[in-house]
């Protein structure tokens, strides 16, 4: 028998059937249960959502709760393993469903609710919502027994011929570490030609997901999303098939052998053990295994011994531990149906390094990050890092684990903003700590002239994010910078925190929060510290949503990457964002890490018709050690140490500017302010400017494009512009030998004539 139940956007869900489990049943056994997930630290939260479990795992899907980013309700948000002890792990991904066209708006006024099949052997649910004109229906099905989460989901087109979707299922794990798709690791974006396995694996060493993709031609966001792009003609359907698979491990033996099987492909078995040189068993060894040379798949054994299957080819593997040198590597060829052993002993265990790092001018600890830039960088990442940070109490100071061998190591501090890094040589000993010290040569110190800089576009460990409260801070003063800020989605849980490991630096803190819809995302600050959000991203319009930034004590709310297919700005050229067009955003995030020259232009444009919308700017960091905190950020004139209101009103009264390297500090004039011209009398306006990497030219800029440009050189200059007789503004663009820019708020030039006195 069918139930089912609908949510519109004005009605609550109501079950029109009884049945659905209230307490779980037997675990070997598979189960429906209706109300709060029963996966810890689940999102899943409403008396209405819907989790289904077995004996390997539990999804929870999100019927009244409110998916993150604004997507429709009717999705995964939740997914456990079950571990050794029967008890559900935490949540392990932020969002796990099918996206219908990208990350753009999503119209939607219902989701219907069927549970097809409920019984002990198998679940099956049946979620169908709209995308406009185009009706979504997913089908979730669990067997008893089974890691897989088989989906399968159809668009039919009532409406008018789509042309150019790009549709397909997505994984974005909370927290851990990610394995792309085969042979596109680092890829943030690709066409995909001919992959040798068609998934991406969101893992760490007590759990793994797998997203299996038969149909993607095409990622983005890391693997993360796997797509095809595809045009939907008038009552056209399609169908995508998929499985979520997940594990209690970090071991992916699994994940190859659900391969196998899904392909019906010949395979081999590959045994052995592994050892140090001296003879001693590793623990949990770990064997990878290249084709063609990418990385293809890995094993984590047990006791020194491993054993998984592999499709019939040829490979290359090696042997590797936590800590632990890698083996020698050795190829190999997969016989059908055939068992064959390999054996490693030519490991060695793990060193030490102990390193301080210091100001060369000032002697004083310097924050700082420490990345390898040679030498081991374990493809398991919770067999080791590549990038690691001084602690906060001991400032200066990193301690950590590496892998015996040589290496080269890049030491920075405010890099390629207030100092070049230090490359050092290494060679690292098994059981012996290696000492080493880093003397950073700083160019400048901006806080002696007023100006502090802040990344203002920053995760923390909500959602997708992976960096706790600690290392957000960490990693941000390690920059250079010298605020602090964070920015989770529809999230102020890290401020506190935050704000506590802030005040015990003495570094200003600005609490902040990415207000996340479908339509656009949006930055607020500050907001109090014990603030919470009051409306429903997924639901409510921009009028809603900047009446709630403003009542948690917002001075600034800024439109977060504009133009990207979620920006607020691009929705309004859709005209797909709820309410349409609020004049009250104050500020225009040039975002790192896309495309911002729309988001320069359209200021610029603004500026020109006298509208004080200012920059602001952020790297979008989610995780520390793979992505580059400080990667653009806003330095702003508060002349002293502000508090975050003052901060904040500074940035809304346009005395600040954004930077991807070069440093700018005005002489005589101040970003934001107006200047007075009159005929016949002439003016000037006078500016330092610095970059580490060397000064390559300046521009300043107004209303109709370039005014004057200089060419420069060397690492610092000071330069001079004449002023245009007109009313309008000028800003300054610098750019350094690296192709870095720093982009200014404007000056406002006014001319007054003498009548009108």
């Amino acid at each position: 028998m069918i139930k089912s139940f609908r949510k519109t956007l004005l009605v609550s869900a109501v079950i029109l059937a009884s049945g659905l489990a209230t307490t779980t049943q037997s675990h070997a056994a598979v189960s429906i249960i209706q109300g709060k997930t029963i996966i810890p630290a689940g999102n899943a939260t409403s008396d209405q959502d819907l989790t289904v479990r077995n004996d390997k795992l539990a999804f929870s899907l999100a019927i009244g709760s409110a998916p993150p980013w604004g997507v429709a309700r009717g999705c995964i948000v939740d997914i456990a393993n079950v571990k050794k002890d029967g008890s559900l792990s935490n949540d392990r991904v932020a969002f796990a469903d099918f996206i219908p066209n990208n990350w753009s708006s999503w119209p939607n006024t219902y989701q219907n609710v069927e549970i097809i099949k409920d019984s002990k052997d198998e679940a099956i649910v049946k979620v169908t919502r709209d995308f406009g004109k185009v009706i979504i229906s997913t089908v979730y099905s669990l067997a008893s027994d089974s890691d897989l989460i088989h989906v399968k989901t159809t668009m039919t087109n009532e409406g008018e011929a789509v042309a150019d979707m790009l549709s397909g299922y997505t994984l974005w794990p909370d927290g851990g570490y990610k394995f792309a798709v085969p042979g596109y690791a680092g890829k943030d974006e690709a066409l995909l030609d001919n992959p040798i396995a068609d998934r991406f694996v969101g893992y760490d060493a007590d759990w793994a997901i797998a997203l299996h993709a038969p149909y993607m031609t095409e990622l983005k966001y890391k693997s993360r999303d796997l797509y095809t792009k595809h045009s939907l003609k008038k009552s056209q359907s399609m169908t995508f098939e998929g499985d979520y698979q997940v594990l209690a491990s970090g071991d992916l033996s699994p994940v190859v052998k659900a391969e196998i099987e899904r392909k019906n492909l010949q395979a081999g078995t590959l045994t052995g053990s592994v050892k140090t040189k001296n003879g001693q068993s590793v623990d949990q060894p770990a064997v990878v295994v290249l084709k063609d040379d990418v990385p293809y798949i890995w094993v984590i054994g047990k006791n020194g011994q491993y054993n998984f299957d592999l499709p019939v080819g040829d490979y290359q593997v090696y042997a590797a531990g936590k800590g632990y040198s890698d083996s020698t590597k050795h190829n190999i060829s997969i016989k059908n149906n055939e068992s064959q052993t390999l054996s490693f002993a030519d490991l060695l265990v793990p060193g030490k390094v102990n390193i301080q790092v210091t100001d060369a001018q000032t002697r004083s600890a310097l924050d700082a990050k420490i990345q390898i830039e040679k030498g081991n960088k374990p493809l398991i990442e919770f067999f080791g890092a590549k990038t690691f940070f001084t602690g906060l109490d001991s400032v200066g100071q990193a301690k950590f684990t590496l892998a015996p061998g040589d290496y080269q190591l890049k030491v920075s501090a405010g890099d390629n903003f207030l100092a070049k890094p230090v490359l050092l040589d290494a060679s690292i000993v098994p059981n012996k700590t290696t000492n080493l010290t880093s003397a950073i040569p700083v160019s400048t110190y901006p806080t002696q002239q007023g100006w502090y800089a802040g990344d203002l576009h920053h995760h923390a460990d909500v959602l997708e994010g992976s960096t706790s409260p600690e290392y957000l801070v960490r990693s941000q003063l390690a920059a250079g910078l010298s605020v602090t800020f964070v920015s989770d989605h529809d999230s102020t849980k890290n401020n506190a925190a935050i704000k506590a490991l802030s005040d015990k630096r003495g570094v200003p803190f600005i609490p902040s929060i990415e207000i996340s819809a479908s339509w656009g995302h949006f930055n607020v600050f500050p907001v109090e510290v014990g603030a919470q959000l009051s409306v429903d991203p997924g639901v409510d319009d921009i009028h809603s949503i900047i009446k709630d930034a403003r009542f948690m004590g917002a001075t600034a709310v800024a439109s977060n990457h504009p133009y990207i297919p979620y920006g607020y700005l691009s929705s309004l050229e859709k005209n797909t964002a709820p309410g349409g067009f609020n004049p009250s955003i104050d500020l225009i995030e040039i975002n790192a890490v896309v495309d911002y020259k729309k988001a320069i232009n359209k200021a610029r444009q603004l500026w020109s018709e006298g509208l004080p919308y200012y920059y602001t700017a952020g790297s979008d960091t989610h995780d520390v050690w793979n992505q580059t905190t400080g990667l653009n950020r806003m330095f702003v004139y508060t002349g002293s140490k502000p508090n975050a209101k003052a901060f904040a009103q500074a940035m809304k009264n346009g005395r600040a500017y954004v930077s991807f390297g070069p440093v700018i500090y005005p002489q005589d004039v101040m970003f934001g302010d107006t200047l007075k011209l009159a005929k016949n009398q002439p003016q000037s306006i006078d500016f330092d400017l610095l970059s580490v990497n060397g000064l390559k030219s300046v521009q300043l800029i107004g209303n109709e494009g370039v005014i004057s440009e200089q060419t420069l050189s060397g690492e610092k200059a000071s330069v001079v512009f004449d002023l245009p007789q007109k009313s309008g503004w000028v800003s300054l663009v610098v750019e350094d030998k690296q192709e870095q820019k720093a982009f200014s708020n404007p000056i406002w030039l006014k001319t007054v004539d003498k009548a009108q006195f």
